[in-house]
């Protein structure tokens, strides 16, 4: 009987095996009875609120074995089904698509929309289900493909309530069977999920009427996919990854710490799947570091001839409407802000022995005349390790603390008589003053600024220096001495601070050391560069 059954099966559905779904049904009917409300506040950020789903189900179509992770982990944490986030971006694309399938129904050519995106931003989880959400609601056919489980579930009304019917597909023929020939019309969806290294993989296009939508990361498979949709009107839509405001709300959802998430997402740049579980992150980093150093990138952001690592690099929407979370338009940026860090690192220490002359020295200046504090070491290292061992306070590594100045004094350089000009001004600024920054000109002896007559800088970005006569005249033409003496800073970058030393001349040393402290002080130009680029956006932006 089971096996006429069968037959009978394949004979009506053209040749494939249709099979009910009970949980597909129950499924349909808990998405639509969902608990929904709103978490987060827009005044906060233009990505909230967010509409949270709460699904009463362990099956979602396409999602099978995920789900029981989902379960049991929602069961851990007691919280009662599986939440769904609705991000604002989404339900602004959702009005998008189903505005865009009503004119596909009344006549218009455009019937397949492309969800492009990150992966683990919820494209192909949390959309899907908003998606399918609101066809239910209407009372509309809906056909989900599931790549990655080479499976399609068919949803269609009848008799008041959901049914679900699914079939594996195994080819391209199923495209041409009664089964889904009888489903498939203008007013169907057809959500197909693709699977990595699958893409879209048996879907033919010439072969469906239904409204398409494709969730997609912005890698080969949607290449392939735009390939096979050649000569039919479509439209792609981007959509950001996670902001910070939206993880602060998952995290408190999910009982989660959100200063973890915050620190995770330092790596991950907003992909919730990369930051809401630990493991998940572990396995990121992985990649990520791999990635950085070029050894078997595992994911690719591909568009034509370009290619690029996903986990250094994001895609973003690139929207001219403020009031819009997704555009037709991309951009490619820098991943995170760990992936911004190491760019910058890299631009620093490529640019270093670039950092010379007065072009080199704003970066160190910029630093102290804002007013800051930091670490200082005293000089010379073996004097300085002798005197700490007899417990002298005046040798102990410090927090210097730099006065913030309000005016720059600056000497033009290749100017007749600039050297004597500087010395003369700084030797007028008495001890007490601290309110202007003194740069010397590039060709003074010895020192490149100062804040007053015993407050002097030399920048370097070399790991030795030497103190000579010159050092020991200009402190000297500064009145310092034995009871007065002079504090010199040496302005250094701050990888090599730890290893910074000075030696002294011949018949130098004791001179120098009468008149004056020898301190180090490391200048992070990394976030010195990296602070300068955030307010160049910010301007150009403007």
């Amino acid at each position: 009987f089971e096996e006429a059954t069968q037959v009978m099966e394949i004979e009506e559905s053209g040749g494939i095996i249709l099979t009910e779904n009970p949980a597909g049904g129950d499924y349909a009917k808990a998405l639509v009875e969902a608990e929904k409300r709103e978490a987060g506040d827009a005044k906060i950020s233009k990505f909230l609120p967010m509409v949270l789903l709460t699904v009463c189900t362990v099956f979602i179509p396409g999602f099978t074995e995920i789900m029981k992770e989902e379960a049991k982990r929602m069961k851990d944490k007691k919280i009662e089904g599986i939440l769904i986030f609705g991000r604002r971006c989404f339900l602004q694309v959702l009005k998008e698509f189903r505005r865009l399938r009503k004119e596909y129904i009344n006549g218009a050519i455009l019937r397949i929309c492309i969800l492009a995106g990150q992966s683990g931003i919820g494209k192909s989880l949390a959309f899907s289900q908003i998606y399918m959400r609101e066809a239910f609601i209407q009372g509309e056919k809906v056909a989900f493909y599931s790549v990655q489980e080479a499976t399609i579930y068919l949803f269609r009304m009848e008799g008041g309530k959901y049914k679900c019917q699914e079939a594996e597909v195994n080819d391209q023929g199923f495209w041409k069977t009664k089964a889904w020939k009888t489903f498939d019309d203008r007013s169907a969806h057809l959500i197909i999920d693709p699977a990595p290294t699958q893409g879209h993989k048996y879907f033919k296009v010439h072969l469906v009427e239904a409204f398409v939508v494709y969730l997609t990361s912005p890698n080969s498979e949607m290449c392939n996919f735009e390939q096979e949709i050649r000569g039919v009107t479509w439209k792609r839509f981007f959509v950001p990854t996670f902001a910070i405001e939206e993880s602060k709300v998952i995290a408190i959802e999910l009982k989660e710490n959100p200063s973890v998430f915050l620190e995770r997402m330092k790596r991950t740049g907003g992909q919730l799947r990369e930051f809401i579980r630990e493991d998940k992150y572990e396995l990121f980093k992985g990649y990520q570091d791999n990635a950085w150093a070029g050894i078997a990138a595992k994911e690719h952001i591909h568009f034509g001839d370009l290619k690029v690592s996903s986990r250094i690099f994001s895609v973003q929407p690139s929207t001219t409407d403020e009031t819009l979370l997704y555009s037709e338009k991309y951009a490619i940026v820098p991943q995170s802000e760990w992936i911004k860090s190491k760019i910058f690192q890299l631009y620093a220490e490529k640019n270093l022995e670039n950092f010379t002359g007065l072009d080199g020295e704003k970066w160190f200046f910029a630093k102290i005349y804002k007013g800051c504090k930091l670490p200082a070491r005293r000089l010379p290292k073996k004097l300085a390790d002798a005197e700490k061992k007899k417990e002298n306070g005046d040798w102990k590594d410090k927090i210097h603390e730099f006065p913030a100045h309000s005016t720059l004094k600056t000497f033009s350089n290749g100017v007749k008589g600039q050297i004597d000009k500087c010395r003369a001004h700084i030797k007028k600024i008495a001890e007490d003053q601290k309110a202007e920054l003194v740069v010397c000109p590039t060709n003074y002896p010895a020192i490149d600024g100062a804040t007053n007559c015993r407050t002097l800088y030399q920048v370097t970005i070399s790991s030795k220096k030497s103190v000579g006569k010159a050092y020991v005249d200009e402190l000297i033409s500064f009145g310092a001495s034995e009871a007065e003496k002079a504090r010199v800073f040496f302005l250094v970058p701050k990888k090599i601070v730890e290893s910074f030393s000075i030696s002294f001349a011949k018949d130098s040393k004791d001179d120098a050391l009468k008149l004056a402290e020898f301190w180090v002080v490391g200048i992070n130009l990394i976030e010195m560069i990296e602070d300068a680029q955030k307010k160049k956006s910010k301007i150009t932006a403007s």
